[in-house]
C-alpha cells in the first residue's frame, strides 16, 4: 500500500499465512493492526478444530491468550513456524483456507 496506507485485506492475508505456515517467504504489507488481531484470533480458534494432537490444541490456546491480553501480528506467526509442530502449522494452514472460503460465501474450490 502506498503513502501509509494499511492493508484491510483479510484474504491476502490469510493466503499469506498459508504460504507462511508452508515454510515460504512472503511480501507482508502494514496490515491492520485491528484488523490483523481479528482474524488472527479467528484463525486460532478454528485451527483448534483441525488440530490432531492434545498438545497442539494447548499450544493454539495459548495463542488465543496470547492475542488476547497482548495481540499477535502476522509477523509474529512466521518466527513462530521455526518452533511450532507439524500438526501445529497444518492446522493453521487448514483454517485459514476454512476463513477464506468462508470469506468467499463458500463459492471458492480448492483442488
Amino acid at each position: 500500500m502506498e503513502n501509509g496506507e494499511l492493508n484491510r485485506d483479510s484474504k491476502y492475508m490469510l493466503a499469506a499465512l498459508i504460504e507462511i505456515y508452508r515454510g515460504m517467504n512472503v511480501y507482508l504489507p502494514v496490515f491492520d493492526p485491528q484488523m490483523e488481531r481479528d482474524i488472527l484470533l479467528d484463525l486460532f480458534s478454528a485451527a483448534i478444530s483441525f488440530a490432531r494432537f492434545d498438545e497442539s490444541r494447548h499450544v493454539l490456546s495459548e495463542e488465543i491468550n496470547h492475542n488476547l491480553n497482548q495481540g499477535s501480528s502476522v509477523k509474529e506467526q512466521v518466527e513462530l513456524t521455526r518452533t511450532q509442530s507439524p500438526d501445529v502449522l497444518n492446522a493453521k494452514m487448514v483454517a485459514a483456507a476454512h476463513l477464506i472460503k468462508i470469506m468467499d460465501g463458500n463459492k471458492t474450490n480448492f483442488s
